[in-house]
């Protein structure tokens, strides 16, 4: 959002219409103490136990932040801060609950035996498992609870569209993590259908770690286009993988897992197809110039982060496919 909401206000001149606020569908895990600590992947251990005493969830409101909830999946954090005296065996799966075990024993920690008992950071990563009705099925009024908010987040969604409001929505429900574009999670066919909103504005971000310095992010604002009335799901896949950007990360990874030499000829042919399928292009590959010399940045980048091409590899292939 600090990336895309810049360019909405200012490029997209919603700064005209000052009384249009623009609202955001957010995760509701997003709104639990510990989000920072639990849900980014790859953290150290100390990072965790830092990140976890911090919330955010009651300043979210404040900037037109709106929770969406699944009726029949949760956190274990969620679960567990629920029922907070329950044995831990009865609250979360079995293979979740000894996770919990075993990271106590690496850790030195006492064994826990209740909910409370993991509540802390710790256990941060554990506590954003998933788990789902049929996982703890003993938890009727949990899950009776969880079902009642879910509706009133979605019908809170629906009224605010249908009001005429501008609501952000980011469909995949999280960033993806092997470069592919979707799936899309379940529930936008029926937003669409039930708040009937005016139009769609396709917004993709590309990051390309390929070059000199920092990551460069690439942010697209596709054309306005009416909402699809049939196959809504599939039909908004196709929008935002034609507003994807293409960059040279992506091709040069393309390229080199395909055991070819990425040249200027071939990016070239490649920033051709794009614009011809009126994709964006990464501005430094209009011009042949330009172009030349990113090419060259980024070969030299290949070699020094080889981890990186899978994933821009995998975007770039994700795009072109209908």
């Amino acid at each position: 959002m600090p990336v895309i909401s810049p360019l909405l206000y200012f490029r997209a001149r919603l700064w005209r219409h000052r009384s249009e606020v623009m609202r955001h569908a957010a995760r509701d895990d997003m709104f639990l103490p510990g989000f920072f600590a639990g849900f980014p992947p790859g953290l150290r251990p100390r990072v965790r136990r830092l990140l976890y005493p911090i919330g955010v969830g009651r300043f979210l409101p404040w900037v037109g932040v709106h929770p969406i909830s699944s009726a029949s999946t949760a956190r274990a954090v969620d679960l567990l801060r629920a029922v907070p005296d329950a044995p831990l065996a009865e609250v979360l799966p079995r293979e979740l609950a000894e996770a919990f075990t075993v990271r106590a024993n690496e850790r030195g920690l006492p064994k826990p035996v209740r909910a409370r008992d993991v509540l802390r950071g710790d256990y941060a990563d554990l506590l954003w498992r998933v788990s789902s009705a049929d996982d703890a099925s003993s938890l009727d009024d949990f899950w009776g609870r969880r079902a009642t908010r879910a509706a009133a987040d979605f019908r809170e969604l629906v009224d605010l569209i249908r009001a005429g409001g501008s609501l952000v929505v980011f469909p995949e429900g999280q960033p993806s993590r092997d470069g592919k574009i979707g799936p899309l999670r379940r529930g936008l066919g029926a937003l669409v259908r039930r708040g009937r909103p005016a139009w769609f504005l396709p917004v993709a971000v590309a990051y390309d770690p390929l070059g000199s310095g920092r990551t460069r992010a690439f942010v697209s604002i596709a054309p306005l286009v009416e909402p699809p009335s049939r196959d809504v799901e599939e039909l908004t896949l196709g929008l935002l993988k034609r507003a994807m950007p293409l960059t040279c990360g992506q091709f040069v990874a393309h390229e080199l897992l395909a055991s070819r030499t990425p040249d200027p000829g071939s990016i070239a042919a490649a920033v051709d197809e794009a614009r011809a399928q009126g994709r964006p292009v990464d501005p430094d590959l209009v011009d042949p110039e330009r172009r030349k010399a990113r090419l060259s940045e980024a070969l030299a980048a290949a070699e020094r982060a080889p981890a990186a091409l899978p994933f821009l590899a995998r975007e770039y292939e994700s795009a072109r496919t209908p």
